[in-house]
């Protein structure tokens, strides 16, 4: 009872231990002299009455003797003295002998005599007074207060008349007043009391001294280290002394310290290093949880300079929720797109917009992952954010200027749409033209010269156009390769006896050498490698006056025992001449396309197209183009590209071309209808169709041309695609749009050269398509096709290769023949580029300088005006 009063007081009071060790001392001493007090006032009181009563038992049994006896001789006279004295006795309170009726007979208080008992302070013993008369023994009993002592004796008071013996049997009744003897004992049961006390106190004293010396002190040090500790002292050690279990407590506590110190220690290190981190960080670094305001348990500085509010605001939400930023339109897409990260266990990435404190709007990149519990609970979500306004500035102005430069290589695909057809409808007549008249035996050999005069100029002018179309092709990202199988051999022989003539008119030596591990069939580009070699080998004659141009083709290893295909194998070309070289300014714009190679012997003809194009081809292929050169010695170029190998057997073996002078006889007529709105392709058209006996219809629109198809019903038509009134498009949607158009061949026939346009033809409906300028051979090859035809050739002719004419080595001295204003008057028409002043000059030199004519004639089919300027120059200074 006692140890759990001090607990309880403990927990009520808090007390320290220093005072509460005393306090439940001082209760335990109280508490044992309060015990020790009772005990010893019990025990007195015990004895007290154990004495009284025994002597009360001894008065009594006298006085009912010494009564008996005076009744027996009748003396009631003394008995009443014997009464009277006991009265004189205060510790008893009452004496009175009453008769056998219960009628008081004497007693020590006179007012009480002759009443009954049932009215004297003496009723309350009144019930024992029959058990005592009974068995004639006295009985003895305590007041309920324990303070009085009844003594009830029987008293034999004589016979009654007629009876020998006494049969009258009174009581004597006496009261002792035990408060004197209560007294006492209480008095020296208090002093037992405080004398116990007193040691146990003085016990109690000597135990808290040495509690006190032992544990209380120490245990203080051992919670004021404790104290000091948590207010963040962590060098503080109790370091205690002893062998007790508060020393082994005192040990484990400086070991903790310890632990606790090294691990805040690296904490503050790691938080130090976590905050420079975050705060180097560009973006805001967050930990929020997974709610719907996304409440904020992290969110580093860097919030401030995105959004104008001060972190602390959007912890726990104390001023505002991070959703009450994000920008109305955007916040159901981030919550959407967490929530289902969130329900696939997947990282997120977002971006939106935010309304900063000046209500600007600033966009904002965000990347998290949800953190979960080992159940699979999210515990929080940790991120970063991204302020990506400017990126979204740059990437508003990349878009407007990508939609800027796709409108302009649209503009530039359109102009150069619309000028490849402008150039290639004229060119169509011009080409066209020659090549009928050339058909037409009849025309003098003279003239036939004119026209292959004409013919070679329009072929330069549409290789010319051929070259800018190739080279938008290629830098808008549209060229592609057309790899096919071809004969190497051939083709170098080809471009060998092509080359031979010009290099023969410049008196140069023109050699080819080809390595034994070349092979002769490969599959590539042949085109593309032609043009190159063409190229290369052009420019190398045309800047070469003395020496030799040469081609060496070798491969990169020999070729034995190979299992085709093999597409990996590289041949290595070098063109090499010994002409002026380059200078190192020219070195440095070499490929660049439209500028003109200043050589060691100055300008040369030329637009400034074809390096630009061939290494841009080389590099298509998959090769590289490199240039050494000596200015005075000559120049080097080399390129390599990776080739297939292939065999006789994967293509055909080319048959010569021979003119067709008709169709084959046994075939149904063919009607074929022309949709062209310039009358003299039309006029061409027509006229080498029906050459060779093709029924023929011309309409000069695509409206006149679908109404002629639903009369006429052509077999095949060619349609062009710029027209008036009704395009070739929509003319060839219309027709081929009813069942009887699917039977009837439509071949485009078009100005346009991208794949684009290409792309739209058969979209349209169209079979095929021929571009302009176009070949007699192509447009036979093609209706032959479509149509299933067959024709009539000419028959091979034999013929001696004739020597090409001299051609003189034009210098300054060789145009003196002429007058000083003629060679001004060629110096002009150079200077302006005007071609036809040039030929009529050309008619006023003399027949017997055909050679100068020739020479002259050379210069202007190929452009090279400046060649002229410069032999011109010398002669008007």
């Amino acid at each position: 009872m006692t140890s759990g009063l001090a607990v309880l007081l403990m927990k009520r009071f808090s007390l320290p231990l220093r005072f509460s060790i005393p306090t439940i001392l001082v209760l335990f001493s109280s508490l044992l002299g309060v015990f020790s007090f009772q005990r010893e006032v019990s025990l007195s009181n015990s004895r007290e009455e154990e004495g009284v009563v025994h002597d009360l038992r001894l008065v009594g049994s006298q006085t009912s003797g010494i009564l008996e006896y005076l009744y027996r001789r009748g003396d009631v006279e003394q008995a009443e003295i014997v009464i009277s004295k006991m009265g004189s006795d205060p510790k008893l309170r009452l004496v009175l002998l009453c008769d056998e009726n219960n009628r008081v007979i004497l007693s020590t208080r006179y007012e009480l005599r002759n009443l009954p008992v049932s009215e004297t302070p003496g009723a309350k013993s009144l019930s024992a007074f029959s058990v005592v008369r009974e068995k004639m023994s006295a009985q003895l009993f305590l007041s309920e207060d324990r303070r009085n002592i009844w003594g009830i004796y029987p008293v034999l008071l004589g016979a009654r008349p007629g009876e020998l013996r006494p049969t009258r049997v009174g009581i004597l009744l006496v009261e002792y007043d035990l408060s004197a003897e209560k007294n006492a004992a209480y008095a020296d049961a208090l002093q037992r009391s405080l004398e116990s006390i007193a040691v146990i106190a003085s016990g109690c004293v000597a135990i808290w001294l040495l509690f006190d010396k032992i544990l209380t002190q120490r245990a203080s040090k051992l919670v004021a280290a404790s104290n000091s500790l948590a207010q963040g002292k962590l060098d503080v050690r109790a370091q205690l002394q002893g062998w007790d279990e508060l020393t082994q407590i005192s040990a484990a506590f400086d070991r903790m310290a310890d632990r606790i110190q090294t691990d805040t220690e690296a904490l503050q290190q790691s938080e130090a290093r976590f905050r420079s981190l975050v705060a180097n960080i560009s973006g805001v670094i967050y930990r929020c949880a997974c709610d719907r305001d996304w409440t904020m348990e992290f969110i580093s500085d860097a919030i401030a300079q995105i959004s104008g509010y001060p972190p602390s605001d959007f912890i726990n939400n104390q001023v505002r929720t991070f959703a009450s930023i994000i920008h109305p339109e955007d916040r159901e897409t981030v919550e959407i797109a967490i929530n289902s990260a969130m329900q696939e266990q997947q990282p997120y990435t977002i971006e939106y917009r935010i309304i900063s404190a000046d209500n600007s709007i600033r966009w904002v990149y965000e990347k998290g992952q949800g953190i979960r519990k080992s159940n699979g609970d999210i515990l929080w979500l940790d991120g970063a954010i991204f302020d990506i306004t400017e990126l979204k500035l740059v990437e508003t102005k990349l878009h407007q200027a990508k939609e800027a430069a796709e409108a302009a290589n649209r503009a530039k695909s359109e102009f150069l749409a619309n000028m490849s057809h402008e150039l290639r409808t004229p060119l169509n007549a011009i080409l066209g033209f020659a090549q009928v008249m050339q058909r037409d035996a009849a025309i003098a050999l003279e003239h036939q010269s004119h026209l292959e005069i004409i013919h070679h100029n329009g072929q330069h002018l549409l290789d010319l156009i051929n070259n800018v179309l190739e080279l938008s092709k290629i830098e808008a990202g549209t060229a592609k390769l057309d790899e096919t199988n071809f004969d190497l051999y051939q083709l170098l022989n080809g471009i060998q006896e092509m080359m031979r003539l010009k290099a023969g008119a410049k008196k140069i030596q023109l050699m080819f050498e080809r390595s034994r591990e070349v092979p002769q069939y490969i599959t590539a580009d042949e085109k593309k490698l032609r043009q190159v070699l063409v190229n290369l080998i052009d420019n190398a004659i045309k800047f070469t006056d003395v020496g030799t141009v040469t081609l060496r083709v070798v491969g990169n290893s020999p070729i034995t025992n190979y299992q085709l295909p093999i597409t990996n194998y590289r041949l290595i070309f070098e063109v090499i001449d010994t002409g002026s070289g380059l200078t190192d300014k020219a070195a440095t714009t070499l490929f660049k396309p439209f500028v003109q190679t200043n050589t060691a012997e100055g300008w040369q003809a030329g637009i400034g197209l074809g390096l630009a194009l061939s290494r841009k081809f080389v590099n298509l292929m998959g090769g590289d183009f490199t240039v050494s050169s000596t200015p005075g010695t000559g120049s080097t170029f080399k390129f390599d590209i990776p080739v297939g190998l292939a065999s006789a057997t994967d293509f055909p073996q080319q048959q010569q071309d021979r003119r067709i002078i008709g169709l084959a006889p046994n075939q149904t007529p063919v009607r074929l209808l022309i949709v062209e709105d310039q009358p003299e392709n039309r006029w061409l058209l027509s006229k080498l169709l029906t050459s060779v006996g093709f029924e023929v219809k011309e309409a000069k629109n695509g409206q006149e041309g679908v109404t002629m198809w639903e009369e006429w019903e052509p077999h095949l038509i060619l349609m062009d695609l710029r027209m008036p009134v009704m395009n070739g498009y929509q003319a060839t949607e219309k027709i081929k749009s009813t069942p009887r158009g699917q039977t009837t061949a439509i071949v485009a026939v078009t100005g346009f050269a991208f794949e684009e346009n290409r792309a739209a033809i058969f979209a349209a409906g169209c079979d095929d398509f021929i571009s302009k300028p176009f070949q007699a051979n192509v447009i036979y090859g093609k209706i032959a096709d479509l149509l299933n035809l067959r024709y009539i050739y000419e028959a091979p002719t034999h013929s001696c290769e004739v020597s090409p004419p001299p051609v003189l080595k034009l210098t300054p001295t060789a145009l003196r023949v002429m007058p000083d204003d003629w060679i001004a008057k060629l110096h002009q028409a150079a200077v302006d580029c005007d071609d036809s002043w040039i030929f009529q000059l050309l008619k006023d030199i003399p027949a017997e300088y055909t050679t100068l004519a020739t020479a002259l004639t050379e210069l202007v089919r190929d452009f090279r005006f400046g060649e002229i300027i410069d032999l011109t120059q010398q002669n008007t200074l």
